[in-house]
């Protein structure tokens, strides 16, 4: 009678198709991004190259950046993440259909036989075939699981995408400071040489007595401070290189040879930014929030559906006997279908517990999508602002620059003709280095700010569909 039930209830409900309980996730309605920042005329509406690092012709570079999205660990404990996403996706949406295993066994035993007076009797069985199982997905429950393990893995593409750009930006980020460091070393020796000549003409005045040994002292003084700054900055020198070495995957001495000095000019020319109005969906980071809300939202599904019954079938189909000579043949065919139905009917408040859980969950991945827009956007508007003002900040130290040279040289000049004393020559000397340093270190930051607005503007390193082809 209840095989007879349970058989009209399952049938019944499969007749009327099966439901999926919980919310169905609807995407947050994409948002127009209106950017404050991009109004500047630093920036220009042309469509950047795909790769933004080759708009500065440098093909160290290029090499760099080919070399971290090939060799970076972060990127391939990335890509080790969306395997695993795909195979637990994969796994869950099997998991809707029947599981059939192969198998045998053989049962031997001597027990008490309650036939024969309870004497101990021997028993042998065989047993070859196949056993199935299958749990009726009525209320979803596999359904969601699916839809959540599916968001999971979009989820992960996405992070992919993101660690790409993050990798990519830092190569470019370290290897511009790289080069600023570089050229700040090039100005310190070059004016070690200046002052070593005005060392040189301070102790030949004081010989002759034309000077004092107060302008000697001075001069060495200054010598020796700019001598004193010169390893801090062979020491950010090096260690940009270490970074970049092990960003590439590689051992920190591995790219001394590639990366010697070479000179690397600021960007000079309107940046371009494309169509900002999509930023939302250019950024990896909040597509990625995005599929984790899914995920949670299909989460409550599941937690939902755990409040119906779970209705499972299993059989089995092969053979049973007592000998195995002979097993296979007609006589012993054997075949068996065990419907169950288990329901957490005295367990709801532990299955409601859980169901709390699920919705504060999705409600915290909703926060969390609504803070990966809200800084996406501070992160751009800010990248675009510091941009714009150290191109214009780049522009007031280059010709504070060519003032301090052009200073310095005539005071140089004056100083020895004897109508200048050795106090204003110092002073020229001193604004002329701390110009001369401050305009390599702003045209190595303005490289650094145009990698910034590409990162917040979302790389375009690579697209989500080429990631989805990942292996």
């Amino acid at each position: 009678m209840v095989i007879r039930m349970l058989t009209a209830a399952v049938a019944s409900a499969l007749l009327a198709g099966c439901v999926s309980v919980g919310p169905d996730y609807k995407a947050p309605p994409p948002q127009v991004v209106q950017l404050q920042g991009s109004a500047d005329p630093s920036f220009s509406t042309a469509s950047p190259v795909a790769n933004w690092w080759s708009q500065f012709d440098d093909p160290v570079l290029t090499q760099l950046v080919h070399g971290v999205l090939a060799g970076n660990l972060d990127l391939q404990v990335a890509m080790a993440r969306v395997r695993a996403a795909r195979a637990v996706f994969t796994e869950q949406r099997l998991d809707q259909a029947p599981h059939v295993t192969a198998g045998g066994s053989q049962d031997r035993r001597k027990q008490p036989d309650p036939a024969q007076g309870g004497e101990r009797a021997y028993s042998e069985s065989y047993q070859l075939g196949f056993d199935a199982g299958w749990e009726l997905d009525l209320f979803g429950r596999q359904r969601r699981a699916a839809e959540a393990a599916r968001a999971d893995l979009g989820a992960e593409r996405d992070s992919l995408v993101d660690a790409q750009v993050t990798v990519a930006a830092e190569v470019a980020r370290n290897y511009f400071e790289l080069r600023g460091a570089q050229k700040r070393i090039a100005v310190a020796q070059q004016t070690l040489i200046n002052l070593r000549d005005t060392q040189q003409l301070t102790e030949t005045r004081w010989e002759l007595g034309a000077g004092s040994e107060l302008d000697v002292q001075s001069s060495r003084a200054r010598l020796k401070a700019i001598e004193a700054d010169i390893p801090l900055l062979e020491v950010a020198q090096v260690q940009s290189r270490h970074r970049l070495a092990v960003l590439l995957g590689e051992r920190p001495d591995a790219l001394n040879t590639l990366l010697q000095p070479r000179e690397v000019p600021a960007f000079a020319k309107a940046l371009p930014l494309g169509d900002t109005t999509d930023l939302l969906r250019q950024r990896a980071d909040v597509r990625s929030a995005e599929r984790r809300l899914a995920a949670a939202t299909a989460r409550v599904g599941v937690a939902t559906a755990d409040l119906f019954p779970r209705i499972s079938l299993s059989g089995f189909v092969g053979f049973l006997g007592g000998d195995a000579n002979g097993l296979v043949n007609g006589s012993n065919k054997a075949w068996s279908l065990t419907p169950s139905i288990s329901w957490a009917a005295f367990d709801f408040g532990t299955v409601r517990a859980r169901l709390r859980v699920s919705k504060a969950q999705a409600d915290g991945a909703a926060a969390e999508y609504e803070q990966a827009v809200l800084l996406a956007l501070e992160d751009t508007e800010n990248a675009l602002t510091r941009y714009a003002k150290e191109q214009a900040r780049l522009a007031i130290i280059a010709e504070q620059a060519q003032a301090a040279r052009r200073a310095a040289s005539l005071a140089q000049i004056r100083y020895r003709e004897g109508s200048e004393d050795f106090l204003a020559l110092l002073d020229a000397q001193r604004n002329q280095l701390a110009a001369d340093d401050a305009l390599a270190a702003a045209e190595a930051t303005v490289n650094v700010n145009v990698v910034a607005v590409y990162k917040a503007l979302g790389g375009g390193v690579q697209s989500a569909e080429s990631v989805a082809a990942l292996p």
